[in-house]
């Protein structure tokens, strides 16, 4: 065998080892059971401004709820929204269906001032957010359409 053809064989072995090496680790995280309660961690908007945050995203096998409140650099909420609806996952894309939202909000830097909104089903028609979803071990890192994410840890559940 020439040194050309080893080099090739040996390049193609080791690609087919890290494939199989790392494909279960890449499934598993694409499966990953989202279910259970993650507290929000991180709110970077996509113009790359980051806010203090504090909040909770609840997944059932269907359905998805988020409470989350913004904070000024003192720490003082000046935005809250509650948000909810029935959702689908494929891989890393998360489809958000939100039936119910009530939201209010000064302004807070890039963040625009939003007078006190109430959505429900009958009333206001539903949104859908496609986003994608990033999954490491107990973090989940959600990229809305808008290009803001919002990281969130695991704080109970399966």
């Amino acid at each position: 065998m020439e040194e050309g053809e080893a080099m090739r064989l040996g390049s193609l072995t080791l690609s087919v080892l890290c494939a199989v090496l790392l494909f279960p680790a890449l499934l598993a995280a694409q499966n990953a059971d989202l279910r259970g309660a993650w507290q929000v961690e991180s709110y970077v908007l996509v113009d790359g401004a980051r806010h203090q945050v504090d909040g909770l995203m609840l997944f059932s096998e269907s359905d998805w709820a988020v409470v989350y409140f913004v904070k000024d650099e003192a720490g003082q909420p000046r935005r809250g929204a509650g948000e909810g609806g029935p959702y689908t996952r494929d891989g890393d894309q998360l489809v958000l269906l939100r039936d119910y939202l009530v939201i209010a909000s000064e302004t807070i830097g890039t963040l625009p001032e939003i007078p006190l909104r109430f959505d429900i089903p009958g009333v206001t028609d539903q949104v859908v957010e496609e986003c994608r979803l990033e999954v490491d071990g107990d973090r989940i890192m959600i990229e809305f359409p808008s290009g803001n994410r919002m990281g969130f840890r695991r704080s109970s559940g399966p």
